[in-house]
């Protein structure tokens, strides 16, 4: 059996030499008398949806639904197309935007790209520049501000006016709260689906054209309606257009993109854009805000990182400082890897030692304090999501000379932890997994280092192995993480093997 796409596909091709669909044709003059707020109207009049009704059961019978004379029905999705593509060229050849909106009224159903429909001479031609006018005048004409209605509950007036004054105040938390209400419920922002098509229209016909009308747009909701519907190839080539200066559009389109990033891999071309629209927001403050917001994305920490390394010293302490916690969790150490790695293919020598310092202070302070923190509980390896500027910290920039009397001490501490004083039993299992933390990322220095200390080896087989300790404080999980410190010790054997 044929897919829908397949059909389409030659049925495409056969459409050069086809005929109208009467029945579709009919049903499609009747949209010619009305108008164009009739068209736009969200909810649709009652006749309107009669029509639109009709064309989707010509649409479904004819490609959704199986038949076995495919031949034939593929001769007749031919005429549909060879029928819908004539208001399209009516609409661009003699910009009446009407017949466009009967074209995309079918074509929703349809899912044909515009560029497979028309030649390039058709798409270049002069008169796009005229419907396109057109077009941007009825989008400057209708009002997408949202507004709680009279009778709304409490807490949505509250959402609302909250979303004011984040506006406002350029408080990005305050104004996307509502935003992102809006986006969890129902349909969200798709409340006009003609409309959406429109804008994708114009993209594809005018993209300089779609460009422009992005400056005049005023609310985040605004930003919000006229990119949510574009694939993640459209928003890369707006996020390259260095005159979208406007912060709110900057950082719609950057969300935008990381809303569509594929969670296990990215590409240059999507870092690029994204760090090409970090440079384009000026103000400082909604810069931190926007890093801050996006702190999960693995794609956006990889741009950061490319964004980063195009910076001053100061400005990257300051970006730091302010806008990443080192706590307990590694949830996001994939994130910060990916800022690291993009940093580094960038940055110089001074840049990288600079940013690994910067990181490894941040986390020493952190640790220093939690070891100082009568309340704090630890019972498992304390990683952090920065785990990995402490390794590269050490692996470059620790002497070896002072990296194995690092590593010595440590054991030492974790041998006799039940002798050190602890103001209970919680503290002393928590002083016991911090040693060990601090151990575990000192092996992978060691390693990278390529050292090798022989007794070393022996020492540390005698630590994990502690039959004491790893009654009292140590789950299957942190085993398995002292194994790999043990094996990272031993990587010698583990390279002749």
């Amino acid at each position: 059996m044929e897919t829908p796409e397949i059909i389409i596909s030659q049925a495409i091709t056969q459409s050069y030499n086809s005929s109208i669909h009467e029945e579709l044709n009919n049903i499609l003059l009747k949209l010619e008398s009305k108008t164009l707020e009739e068209f736009l109207n969200g909810g649709k009049s009652d006749e309107i949806r009669v029509i639109d009704n009709e064309i989707r059961n010509i649409i479904t019978s004819n490609v959704h639904t199986f038949r076995n004379e495919s031949e034939d029905k593929i001769a007749i999705v031919a005429q549909i197309i060879f029928t819908v593509k004539e208001h399209l060229q009516k609409g661009i050849s003699s910009g009446d935007v009407r017949a466009v909106l009967i074209f995309l009224g079918v074509n929703c159903y349809l899912q044909i790209e515009i560029e497979k429909l028309l030649s390039e001479d058709e798409l270049e031609d002069t008169n796009t520049q005229i419907v396109s006018e057109k077009i941007i005048k009825i989008l400057k004409s209708i009002n997408l501000t949202t507004q709680a209605l009279p009778d709304a509950p409490y807490h949505e007036k509250e959402m609302m006016k909250e979303y004011s004054e984040g506006f406002s105040e350029n408080n990005i938390a305050k104004t996307y709260k509502l935003i992102e209400a809006i986006e969890r419920g129902g349909r969200g922002f798709h409340f006009n689906f003609l409309l959406e098509n429109l804008l994708s229209f114009l993209y594809k016909i005018n993209f300089t054209c779609f460009v422009n009308v992005l400056s005049f747009l005023k609310n985040p909701n605004e930003f919000v309606f006229y990119l949510q519907s574009l694939k993640k190839e459209e928003l890369l080539k707006i996020a390259k257009e260095s005159t979208i200066s406007n912060k709110w559009i900057n950082f719609e389109i950057i969300r935008q993109i990381i809303e569509k990033e594929n969670k296990e891999s990215y590409e240059e071309l999507e870092i690029d854009s994204i760090k090409a629209v970090l440079g384009r927001i000026k103000n400082i403050d909604f810069l931190k805000q926007t890093i801050k917001y996006f702190h999960r994305s693995k794609l956006f920490n990889a741009s950061l990182g490319a964004f980063l390394a195009s910076m001053k010293e100061s400005k990257i302490q300051e970006i730091f400082s302010e806008c990443f916690t080192i706590d307990k969790y590694s949830f996001n150490l994939e994130a910060r890897d990916a800022l690291r790695e993009q940093f580094i293919k960038l940055a110089s020598d001074d840049q990288f030692d600079f940013f690994h310092t910067l990181v490894f202070n941040k986390w020493k302070l952190y640790f220093d304090t939690v070891h100082s923190t009568e309340d704090f509980y630890q019972n498992g390896l304390l990683v952090t999501d920065f785990a990995n500027f402490v390794v590269y910290y050490h692996t470059n920039l620790t002497d070896d000379k002072t990296l194995i009397p690092m590593i010595e001490e440590l054991i030492e501490k974790v041998r006799f932890i039940d002798s050190e004083w602890t103001c209970s039993s919680s503290q002393q299992i928590t002083r016991f997994h911090l040693y060990h933390s601090e151990l575990f990322l000192l092996t992978f220095a060691y390693r990278n280092k390529k050292l090798s200390v022989p007794q070393l080896l022996e020492r540390y087989e005698e630590l994990i192995n502690n039959r004491i300790h790893l009654s009292r404080y140590v789950s299957e999980e942190t085993s398995n993480l002292f194994n790999q410190g043990r094996q990272n010790i031993d990587w010698i054997n583990e390279y002749a093997v």
